[in-house]
């Protein structure tokens, strides 16, 4: 539990950053890593240090499609490796559909209110023929008002939304 504290008091920097600046600084980053692999290896000693670096590791590989679409910045991606030292793979999985589930709901909720979600569903259908017809992969380039999503704050939630989920469940 006390990990799990490090990475909420990470994740909360990393959010007001990224809410503030729309950018998480590369400097809180490897801050991030160094606190992480410390806070680690002084809880659980250095017998088996070779699992946080696999750890830190793996979630860039699978979360780079999402870097590639333009539906992740690169410092949300090192974010989730950074917490990903902190979390056995169960729990970490968890985070991250919860993370996307949380940022799809903010982002309807926000095109409800600012009253473009049928345009915007209408682009992103076109978009996709577009990808179908030519059969490209490409990233989704929004229209209309900002479109932004402050990804880091939809991992907080979704972070103290899994610890609560492993406390009562």
């Amino acid at each position: 539990m006390q990990a799990y504290i490090v990475a909420v008091a990470i994740l909360t920097v990393a959010a007001a950053c990224d809410f503030l600046t729309k950018k998480i600084p590369n400097l809180l980053i490897v801050s991030g890593y160094v606190i992480a692999f410390a806070t680690m290896l002084i809880l659980n000693g250095f017998e088996d240090y070779y699992i946080y670096f696999i750890r830190a590791l793996w979630p860039v590989p699978a979360l780079f499609i999402f870097y590639y679409l333009k539906a992740l910045g690169a410092g949300d991606i090192k974010l989730f490796s950074v917490i990903s030292i902190f979390c056995p793979t169960e729990f970490l999985i968890r985070f991250i559909i919860l993370s996307f589930v949380i940022a799809a709901f903010w982002g309807i909720v926000k095109l409800i209110i600012s009253k473009e979600l049928h345009i915007k569903m209408l682009s992103l259908i076109g978009h996709f023929k577009q990808c179908m017809e030519s059969g490209e992969l490409s990233h989704y380039k929004p229209k209309g008002k900002s479109s932004y999503i402050c990804f880091s704050v939809c991992m907080l939630a979704a972070f103290i939304l899994d610890i609560g989920m492993e406390v009562l469940f």
